[in-house]
């Protein structure tokens, strides 16, 4: 609800302004991990039950066709370049979309 939110937010200032002036986003991350508990405490629980009817038509359920679908074959000059792309994991080499700030 928008007043729990309200009130998780209201401490969660509280300890943003007693760590102002540092690196705070893991130590709010541990606060809330820590204080769970006690920010949801007035949280309504909501129980859902959900009834599902399956009504079956008379055929029994067979398995999508068991042919395994085939890989793509590539050529050797297509396996070729993708080798020379990518290093031997199949990866791209690290910066390969950075840009050149120099030029």
């Amino acid at each position: 609800s928008s007043a729990i939110k309200q009130s998780i937010l209201d401490k969660l200032m509280v300890e943003v302004e007693a760590n102002l002036g540092t690196a705070m986003t893991y130590t709010l991350f541990e606060y809330a991990k820590d204080n769970k508990e006690l920010l949801m405490e007035n949280q309504p629980v909501n129980t859902v039950t959900s009834v599902s009817n399956s009504i079956a038509i008379g055929t029994p359920d067979v398995p999508a066709s068991k042919k395994k679908d085939k890989k793509e074959q590539l050529s050797k000059t297509q396996k070729r370049k993708l080798a020379d792309k990518t290093d031997n994991k199949g990866e791209l080499p690290r910066g390969w979309n950075w840009v050149d700030v120099i030029k």
